[in-house]
């Protein structure tokens, strides 16, 4: 369709064909005054196209230095300054196309703070970076994980782990594999999994981090849960009739025939049967205790109400128990007798190990949790020890049952927490409790 505003170009264009014509018919007739006059039109007919075109450079100028800086506030005072330069249908329609143009912007706009701000909300760390190593952007749980909030390079993250700038340069679309990270707070294990993608020509890899630590840790609690179950409940069907059938016969040994001599000897074997049998079920009772604790009453308590009940609790003469407390105050949200329980646990075990300086200390850790921490200069536990001190039915000591930190675990798991365990042989151990955050 032919635009309105085109006829104004096309009059002046005209105006100076004609202008010229009649210019140059009256210089060939002689008539030099109005030569003269003719020429004088003609060049102001040509000085008006001039200015028109001039401001219709400036005109297009400006529409294309707004649409550069996306500044739409400067054209329309424009059309006001050459209200009577330019015709009003060009401004028009260029304000049309600017409006068209500034609906689209704010669309994507709006749509791109749509997904940065979907893109914070969620817990997987996310991070995009260029196959060179160049980061472009990186999501607010990945900064809270890593503990920075700018990076640059992809080589920056050897502070973090060693290993992952060359996990994340080898990361593929479709890979996935796991990271250990051993932090003062958590142990993390990560997984990596990678996509490719190519915006504007460039090529990005976008990878994505999950720390699976506190999920692979409940699903052993909940496999461990569900074997004890079944274990309990098949040995308990299995040695309580033999308890009572050796109960029974004890009570009827004296009408046996026989001499007293033989009735005594079986007396004694039915007494050692039924002791060893109810052995075994208080043994099997205190396994049961693992699958059925309450469910923790949640509650704020500070670390000072919880850690101050603990020390006067677990003081003795040896004065070996110190609390190393920060200047504010910690809040936490837990069940108090079920973390003095495991504390309880952790200094009796320290105790046993013959550490002098027992230390109870709070804080948050990188990823603001907060953690309690106990360490303790005992003789420490072996590396092969360690990984299975959390296991149901473990122990190295004689006359322990080996759930006191299977429970401790299980208190922790109940309180969407976790708890680590770091030790160096002739140094010490330290324990971790870490919760969630608070908010």
């Amino acid at each position: 369709m032919k635009q309105k505003w085109v006829k104004h170009p096309l009059l002046l264009t005209a105006a100076l064909l004609l202008c010229c014509f009649i210019t140059i018919w009256l210089g060939m007739h002689g008539f030099y005054i109005s030569l003269l006059v003719a020429g004088c039109v003609t060049l102001f007919v040509a000085y008006t196209i001039y200015r028109y075109i001039l401001r219709s450079a400036r005109a297009m100028a400006q529409l294309i230095w707004a649409i550069r800086y996306s500044d739409f506030l400067s054209l329309p005072a424009q059309r006001e300054e050459h209200l009577h330069s330019l015709p009003a249908e060009l401004w028009d329609e260029l304000n049309e196309a600017l409006d068209f143009y500034k609906q689209n912007l704010q669309k994507k706009e709006s749509q791109l703070q749509y997904f940065q701000a979907l893109a914070n909300h969620i817990d997987l760390s996310v991070l995009v970076y260029t196959p060179s190593g160049k980061i472009e952007w990186l999501n607010e749980a990945a900064k809270r994980l890593l503990g920075k909030s700018t990076l640059k390079s992809v080589e920056d993250l050897a502070d973090f782990q060693p290993e992952l700038p060359s996990r994340l340069y080898s990361l593929k679309a479709g890979d996935l594999s796991v990271l250990q990270v051993q932090k003062k707070e958590e142990r993390i294990q990560l997984a990596l999994s990678g996509m490719e993608f190519v915006i504007q020509g460039r090529p990005l890899i976008v990878a994505s981090m999950k720390n699976i630590h506190s999920v692979l840790d409940n699903q052993e609690t909940e496999a461990w849960q569900k074997l004890i179950r079944v274990l309990t409940h098949e040995i308990m069907n299995s040695i309580t009739p033999v308890t009572s059938l050796s109960e029974l016969l004890e009570q009827q040994i004296g009408n046996f025939d026989g001499d007293a001599e033989e009735r005594k000897e079986i007396l004694q074997m039915l007494q050692t049967i039924r002791r060893r049998g109810d052995g075994l079920i208080r043994f099997v009772n205190s396994y049961r205790e693992v699958s059925h604790l309450p469910q923790p009453l949640l509650k704020i308590y500070t670390d000072r109400e919880l850690l101050a009940g603990i020390a006067q609790l677990m003081h003795t003469d040896r004065d070996d128990l110190h609390l190393v407390l920060p200047d504010k105050p910690l809040r936490l949200i837990i069940d108090k007798d079920l973390i003095e329980q495991v504390l309880i646990n952790l200094i009796r075990n320290a105790r046993e190990n013959d550490a002098t300086d027992i230390r109870l200390s709070t804080g948050l850790s990188s990823g603001e949790r907060p953690y309690i921490r106990i360490e303790d200069n005992g003789t420490g536990i072996e590396q092969e020890v360690l990984e299975r001190i959390f296991v149901p039915f473990f122990t190295t000591k004689t006359t322990g049952s080996g759930i006191g930190l299977t429970i401790s675990r299980q208190i922790m798991h109940l309180h969407h927490g976790t708890i680590t365990a770091s030790s160096e042989t002739g140094k010490g151990s330290t324990f971790t409790l870490l919760f969630p955050p608070l908010f």
